[in-house]
C-alpha cells in the first residue's frame, strides 16, 4: 500500500465498521420522531458522526504521503536526536510511530469512568478522566488540562442534567 498511511487506513476502516454496526443496532432500537425520539435516536446520531469521522480519516489517508523525514537531522525544528516537538524526549510527533504508553494511559483514564463513576459521581469522574487524558496526550500545563477537563464536565452537566433532564449517577458524595 504505497503512498497510504497504513495506520490511518486501519483506524479509519475499523471506526467505519464500528460506526455501521452501532448504527444498525441503533436502528433496531427505534428512532422515533423528532417530537418523541426513541431509544435508538441518540446512538444513531453518534453512529453517523463516527461514520463521517472515519470517512474523513480514510479520505485524508489517501491524500497523505508516507511519513516525513526519516533521518533525525532532517526533522523540522528538531535537534540531532529528532526531537521535533522540543520536549526533550527524542521522539518525533509525526514519525508514524505508535506511542503505546499514550494509548495505555488514555485507556486507563477512560476505564476510570465505569470503575468509579457510580461511587464518585459521573460528572466528577468524567472531568478527572479528561484531565488525565489531556496530560497523557501531551498538554504541557496542568492548569490547561484542569480547565479543559472541568469545562467538559460542566458542559456535560448542563447538557444532560439541566437541558435533557437525564439523571446521571451522583455518587456517594452527592457531587453532581
Amino acid at each position: 500500500m504505497r503512498g497510504i498511511a497504513k495506520p490511518d487506513v486501519i483506524a479509519g476502516g475499523s471506526l467505519l465498521v464500528l460506526g455501521l454496526l452501532y448504527g444498525a443496532l441503533a436502528l433496531d432500537e427505534g428512532l422515533g420522531t423528532m417530537a418523541d425520539s426513541g431509544a435508538g435516536f441518540f446512538p444513531f446520531v453518534v453512529a453517523l458522526a463516527l461514520v463521517a469521522a472515519s470517512a474523513v480519516v480514510l479520505l485524508q489517508s489517501r491524500r497523505r504521503t508516507p511519513a516525513g523525514p526519516t533521518r533525525p537531522e532532517d526533522a523540522p525544528d528538531g535537534d540531532a536526536d529528532g526531537d521535533a516537538d522540543g520536549d526533550g524526549d527524542g521522539e518525533r510527533e509525526r514519525g508514524g510511530e505508535v506511542r503505546w504508553w499514550r494509548i495505555a494511559g488514555v485507556l486507563a483514564a477512560a476505564l476510570l469512568v465505569p470503575a468509579v463513576g457510580d461511587i464518585v459521581g459521573m460528572i466528577v469522574t468524567l472531568a478527572v478522566s479528561l484531565v488525565l487524558m489531556a496530560k497523557v496526550m501531551g498538554v504541557s500545563r496542568w492548569s490547561s488540562a484542569v480547565i479543559f477537563g472541568f469545562s467538559f464536565g460542566a458542559a456535560t452537566w448542563l447538557i444532560f442534567v439541566r437541558w435533557l433532564l437525564v439523571p446521571l449517577p451522583a455518587g456517594m458524595l452527592g457531587l453532581f
